[in-house]
C-alpha cells in the first residue's frame, strides 16, 4: 500500500531516474566504417532535442576536437585537425522532427587525412553565438572511420626539398622529404638513388595524418648527375606503385648565389644594400684581370 502511494505521488521522479540510466540523449549513434579512398561517406546521429533546451547545440568532433557548430563547419578548426584545407568536402545536414534532430556529416571524396574517431556531442554556447564554450557529458558513442587506399593515389607521394634546377654547392647539407597520406593499409615509402634503394641517414615520422620519409646527405661533386626518387607501395594493393623524383642533381664547387634587392640593416642598425654574395665591383675587377691576362697572352703568341 505504501509503495502504491509513493508511485502515485511521484511518477515524474521515477521517469527521470529511468532516463538517467540509459543514453537517452542520442537515439542513434554514428557507426564505424571503412571506406575506399575517393568515395563519399556520411556519418549520422539522432539526438533527443529536449536536451538542447537553453544554450546548447549538437557539434561534431574528430579525435576529440570540435570542428562544427550546429549545421556549420568550422573550416579553420578542421584545417588545424587535418593539417590541410578541407576544400569544402565536409557538409552537415540537420533535420528536426518533433523532439528529435537528425544530424548527418557528409564527407565528399574521402582522403587518408579524413581517417579518425568521430563523435556527436552536446556543446554549451553563449547567448550571442554558437561557439562551443564547453562539451557536456552528453556524447554519442565513438565512430572510427578508416580510409582504404585505392590502387591509385594520384597526388602522392610528393617530393620536396629541391627546386627544379636541383642545384646545390659542395658541402651543403641537403634534406629531401617524401610525403604521403596515412590510410589503411599504410603505404611504404622508399628513397632511391639512381634506382637503388637507400637505407642510411633516413628518418620517418607521422604528423597530421601524413607520413614523412626524410633523407639527408652532404653534397659532394661525386653526386653530380645523381637522381633521387621516392616510391610508394602497398602490401595490400600489390599492383599499386607511385613515385616522385627530382631532376638530376647539379653540384657546383662554389656558393650558389641568390640575388637580393633592397636595403638591409646590419647588426648595428645601419643600412647596407646587398646585391649578392659577390658585389658588382668584385665582378668587374675579375673581368678586368681576365682581359689583361688575355692581352698579355696574345702578345706572347705574337712574339713567338
Amino acid at each position: 500500500m505504501e509503495t502504491y502511494r509513493y508511485l502515485h505521488r511521484f511518477p515524474m521522479i521515477l521517469i527521470l531516474v529511468g532516463l538517467v540510466g540509459v543514453n537517452s540523449q542520442f537515439l542513434i549513434d554514428p557507426q564505424s566504417a571503412e571506406v575506399t579512398q575517393g568515395a563519399d561517406h556520411g556519418l549520422e546521429c539522432v539526438v533527443n532535442r529536449t536536451y538542447l533546451a537553453g544554450y546548447y547545440f549538437v557539434a561534431w568532433t574528430k579525435d576529440s576536437e570540435v570542428f562544427s557548430a550546429r549545421n556549420q563547419i568550422d573550416k579553420v578548426a578542421l584545417e588545424n585537425i587535418n593539417g590541410e584545407d578541407p576544400e569544402d568536402r565536409y557538409t552537415i545536414t540537420k533535420i528536426d522532427q518533433g523532439n528529435t534532430g537528425t544530424y548527418k556529416l557528409i564527407i565528399d571524396s574521402v582522403k587518408g587525412v579524413d581517417s579518425g574517431n568521430y563523435q556527436c556531442v552536446i556543446c554549451q554556447h553563449p547567448p550571442t553565438s554558437y561557439e562551443c564554450t564547453g562539451i557536456t557529458d552528453f556524447k554519442s558513442s565513438v565512430a572510427t572511420f578508416n580510409v582504404l587506399y585505392t590502387t591509385s593515389v594520384p597526388e602522392y607521394p610528393e617530393c620536396t626539398g629541391l627546386d627544379s634546377s636541383a642545384t646545390v654547392s659542395v658541402g651543403t647539407q641537403v634534406e629531401v622529404t617524401c610525403v604521403s597520406e596515412i590510410g589503411d593499409t599504410m603505404v611504404q615509402l622508399q628513397w632511391h638513388k639512381d634506382g637503388v634503394p637507400l637505407s642510411s641517414t633516413i628518418t620517418e615520422r607521422e604528423d597530421n595524418n601524413r607520413l614523412y620519409l626524410i633523407y639527408t646527405f652532404t653534397a659532394a661533386l661525386s653526386h653530380t648527375g645523381m637522381v633521387l626518387s621516392c616510391s610508394s607501395t602497398s602490401s595490400y594493393f600489390t599492383s599499386y606503385s607511385e613515385s616522385c623524383s627530382f631532376n638530376a642533381l647539379n653540384v657546383v664547387d662554389m656558393p650558389v648565389v641568390a640575388a637580393t634587392s633592397g636595403a638591409a640593416e646590419d647588426e648595428e642598425g645601419s643600412q647596407t644594400t646587398p646585391v649578392s654574395e659577390y658585389s658588382s665591383d668584385s665582378c668587374a675587377a675579375a673581368i678586368n684581370i681576365s682581359l689583361k691576362c688575355l692581352q698579355i697572352f696574345g702578345k706572347f703568341l705574337e712574339g713567338n
